[in-house]
């Protein structure tokens, strides 16, 4: 007999590890840890020790899962990326349509406020047209216009 034979317990399972059955339960056993690894369940969720165990113990299964979700959250920001840029240019477009709309209306109205402008002038003209003198053929009473301009630009005044 050997010396580990003879230590209490640790020689029961090297006989055991040596014997017939014994040493192809051990390769079995050795496989399943390799590819399952050891499984800690709720022990994962511990914070900064959780991770650090896992990485130690699990198998080659929990590697390549752990592998496979990395790739997929990968693949998905890349397309969230993606749909966030398509967005942002749409978003760049329309805001260019809205601006250019703005600047339209707004040229529009620069524009309409000239010619009320010079529509309001060439009323008033007209109408100080229209109080000239008398005309000499049909005397002081007759007048083109039926409103006197200081009574028209007054009722302007309060209020178109």
């Amino acid at each position: 007999m050997s010396m580990i034979s003879s230590i209490p317990y640790v020689g029961r399972i090297v006989d055991f590890a040596t014997s017939r059955y014994g040493l192809p339960l051990i390769v079995a056993g050795g496989i399943v840890f390799f590819y399952e690894g050891v499984p800690i369940g709720p022990l994962r969720d511990i914070p900064y020790a959780g991770p650090a165990l896992a990485g130690l113990v699990d198998g080659r299964v929990d590697r390549e899962y752990a592998r496979g979700q990395l790739a997929e959250r990968l693949i998905w920001q890349e397309q969230q990326r993606k749909a966030l840029a398509q967005q942002a240019v749409k978003a760049k477009a329309q805001q260019d349509e809205i601006d250019a709309a703005a600047q339209e209306y707004a040229d529009a109205q620069h524009n309409d406020a000239i010619r009320i402008a010079t529509l309001e002038q060439a009323i008033r003209d007209q109408k100080d047209e229209d109080l000239g003198p008398p005309d000499p053929k049909t005397g002081p009473t007759c007048r083109r216009s039926g409103i006197p301009a200081r009574v028209s630009i007054g009722i302007d005044a309060i209020g178109r």
